[in-house]
């Protein structure tokens, strides 16, 4: 039986490096084209790879597959979901300002998608129950997600807001596990469709945690939450670009600590207030360096 985590297009460039000859024709001539190969009779792929029909029926069943229909199916799903990674070309994108350019634009145009579709009602909403909270956890898995989580919980600690980040999807289930009325779960995740972190959330709302999240709209994460704050960021084409939803998350990160911060008032401009003095001691440009760095 085919694993489900069988990577087609890995197995394919591994036989065009090292197959037999007329299976790394084969190989070579999907992997040049696959979206023609997954449209194509056998007859004309086995003209474009230069071998018999039956060459190519032998092909498919080598790789596990009962046949031509079924080895189509699943290169498909493969182009469907990871597409423009088989063969990537660089992006003539930003009219060639060159990598600067592309990186600020995708950066620029990232943040002003999020300012554009953020509830103001929401974010407003989403402060007073931080700020009533007596204890927030920040969650986030993978990259972008991990990383806005962890900025959270340095934006809130310096507020006076009891604040703790986990990225670890077992991490995340236990400390929801622990949840009270008196918590608070923000969590972050591009797709709404990582398991752990659903669970998570679920967990904590069962104690009673009031849930905030930052996702896709209508995803599973976002069924799950109290309040949603929904994203969306075009990943473009560019194979080579990072991508720009890093940059989103932090500006929607930014815009929750900034609506929280002036809820605070006073009491959070002299926690930052000794923060600063601190820092005057041990840097010679503090006054004109970020709170923190």
């Amino acid at each position: 039986m085919e694993s489900p985590h069988f990577d087609i297009i890995a197995r394919l460039r591994e036989i065009a490096d090292s197959g037999l000859r007329s299976d790394q024709r084969v190989a070579a001539a999907i992997l040049s084209d696959a979206e023609f190969a997954t449209h194509a009779s056998i007859e004309r792929l086995a003209e474009k790879a230069g071998v018999s029909e039956p060459t190519i029926t032998r092909f498919c069943r080598m790789l596990g597959f009962e046949g031509t229909r079924q080895f189509k199916v699943r290169l498909a799903q493969s182009l469907a979901i990871a597409g423009r990674f088989i063969v990537a070309t660089p992006s003539a994108e930003n009219g060639g300002s060159g990598v600067p350019g592309i990186i600020t634009q995708g950066a620029r145009d990232a943040i002003e998608r999020v300012g554009k579709l953020i509830n103001h009602d929401d974010l407003d909403r989403a402060a007073t129950i931080v700020v009533q909270a007596a204890m927030v956890r920040a969650y986030g898995s993978g990259g972008s997600s991990s990383m806005a989580a962890t900025e959270l919980e340095n934006r809130l600690f310096r507020l006076g807001i009891l604040a703790s980040s986990h990225t670890d999807g077992e991490m995340q289930q236990m400390t929801a596990a622990i949840s009270s009325k008196e918590t608070v779960i923000v969590a972050y995740s591009l797709s709404g469709e990582v398991k752990p972190l659903i669970e998570a959330v679920t967990i904590a709302g069962h104690y009673g945690a009031r849930t905030i999240v930052f996702t896709a709209p209508n995803s599973s994460l976002a069924r799950t939450a109290e309040l949603v704050l929904p994203f969306h960021v075009d990943e473009g084409t560019n194979v080579y670009r990072p991508s720009p939803a890093r940059y989103a998350l932090l500006a929607l990160t930014d815009m929750l600590a900034m609506t929280i911060a002036e809820k605070i008032g006073a009491p959070g401009v002299e926690r930052m207030r000794r923060i600063k003095n601190l820092q005057g001691m041990h840097k010679s440009d503090a006054p004109n360096l970020p709170l923190g760095d």
